[in-house]
């Protein structure tokens, strides 16, 4: 396969195919400006995503008045310093009221934020992609302090994301005679990811707004948000329960269809998965065989005599790989989450059927073996949490990753690829090549948010299918498109 000669054509033709559109608008125009429409509507979603919060763009800082507490202070030493001068019922009056407006608005929040502490208690530490999360945070006083308000802001940051996502929400609340406040909020649309807490921000001020002060309580903790395809809100309580049904249930990471092409991709996916790693379906007739078993048309047609074999007597194992080159997602995260979803689907569906998987976590990434219907429980999850927690920062080609592992990969095996790289022509050919050399075959599963496939798209496709590799396009959820965010309160029936 000539992979270079081949992203040469692929740059010319993109270019010709412009010239083309130009002048034949009624040919492949429309298909170009779809796939421009969507791609317009992913960069407008990328870009709002920055401004998910917009309570900590525009919420106004709490701070202490400096200024006030110079004039209350000036006015409080004058009025001590007239009742010592004179002692008349004026003094006294404003000497009460200024030690009075000290005592309540700047000795009390400093009392009240003394000795605090926070403990945050997470409804569940894994849940899947789409899902939702009820965090309750308790916070506890040293001291019973009236007369004083208490803010919070609570913050956790996908560290699997390119961007660092966070998420986050700020509360405000009048403790008065307790010591102990528990605040409940729910976080929904969680993405994929390790999401962990580092500490919760508290801000102790006054009625009258002269005083705040800040304080850091260190509260660490973490849940993950496992890969998978967005699901439908009309799932069993069974799927949506947390523990065992995040991976037993395969319907809990891939949901229902919701248009024709989720359809066909579950449809290509679940074929692929079926046929890895299978192998030929007889083999040369060895003594002792069966007679029942051998191959009577074969030997007809002059084949000589074959064994067949059925699916039983041979394991079944099957390769996936992911690819997490940095450029081929250009800081897309749910670009890069769509395809880890489709590619977990892949994983369960294989572990449901008791395949054996081996799955390979992008160039010179972590190698995940399961044995064949030993531990699929434990091994799916161990896949899904490692899929959980990687990121698209990987370098060169999986053909690297592939031929360091020789012994990786077994004779007449299907390597099942999901990446949104459309271009890299010339490392696909590179893998294909090597394959080949292994006696294995190359299966493609790109992800790419256009509707339709553009010029460039099926030219690839059609060159890559020419070297012997089977291409199946997919695309970006719906679902994928929703941004997570919190709100306060908790959803009960969730995890009932």
């Amino acid at each position: 396969m000539n992979a270079p000669f081949q992203d040469g054509v692929l740059q010319s033709r993109a270019q010709e195919d412009a010239v083309a559109g130009s002048i034949n608008p009624q040919g492949d125009a429309a298909l170009n400006q779809s796939a421009a429409v969507q791609s317009r509507a992913a960069n407008a979603i990328n870009k709002r995503e920055p401004a998910n919060h917009p309570e900590e763009r525009y919420a106004p800082a709490y701070r202490t008045r400096w200024l006030a507490w110079g004039i209350i202070s000036a006015g409080w030493i004058g009025s001590f310093a007239a009742v010592l001068l004179r002692g008349g019922a004026v003094e006294w009056f404003m000497a009460t009221v200024l030690t009075m407006i000290i005592a309540v608005s700047g000795i009390a929040p400093v009392m009240a934020a003394a000795g605090s502490s926070a403990a945050r208690v997470l409804s569940q530490e894994l849940t899947r992609e789409g899902g939702q999360l009820v965090i309750s945070l308790t916070l506890k006083r040293s001291y019973l302090i009236p007369f004083v308000w208490i803010a919070i802001h609570d913050e956790t940051i996908n560290e699997s994301s390119a961007a660092n996502r966070k998420i986050s929400i700020r509360t405000v609340f009048t403790p008065a005679f307790r010591k102990e406040t528990t605040y409940r909020y729910t976080l929904h649309k969680l993405r994929r990811g390790r999401h962990p807490f580092e500490h919760v921000s508290i801000t102790v001020g006054d009625w009258l707004g002269l005083t705040a002060i800040h304080k850091r309580l260190e509260c660490k903790s973490e849940f993950v948000v496992l890969p998978g395809l967005p699901q439908l809100e009309n799932g069993t309580k069974a799927e949506r329960a947390g523990g065992a049904a995040i991976y037993a249930v395969p319907s809990a990471l891939t949901g229902e269809a919701q248009d024709r092409r989720g359809a066909a991709g579950r449809e290509e996916i679940e074929a692929a998965v079926r046929a890895a790693g299978l192998g030929p379906d007889s083999r040369p007739y060895r003594e002792g065989d069966s007679l029942r078993h051998l191959d009577w048309r074969s030997a007809a047609k002059g084949r000589g005599l074959q064994t067949k074999i059925h699916n039983l007597e041979q394991p079944v194992q099957t390769y996936i790989a992911v690819d997490t080159l940095a450029s081929a997602y250009e800081r897309d995260d749910q670009l890069f989450d769509a395809c880890l979803g489709w590619a977990a689907l892949a994983v369960t569906r294989a572990a449901w059927m008791g395949n054996g998987v081996t799955l390979l976590l992008g160039q010179g990434g972590q190698v995940i073996q399961s044995p064949i219907d030993g531990g699929t429980q434990e091994g799916l999850s161990s896949m899904l949490r490692a899929m959980a927690l990687l990121r698209a920062e990987g370098k060169g080609s999986l053909t690297g990753s592939f031929v360091r592992d020789s012994k990786l990969l077994s004779r007449g095996c299907t390597i099942l690829v999901f990446t949104a790289d459309w271009r890299g022509g010339r490392s696909w050919g590179e893998l294909a090549g090597y394959a080949a050399e292994q006696g294995c075959r190359l299966e493609l599963f790109i992800v790419t948010r256009s509707t339709v496939p553009s010029f460039a798209m099926r030219e690839q496709q059609k060159w890559l299918e020419s070297g012997g590799v089977k291409l199946t396009w997919l695309h970006v959820p719906a679902g994928m498109t929703a941004l997570p965010y919190a709100e306060e309160g908790g959803d009960a029936h969730e995890f009932a």
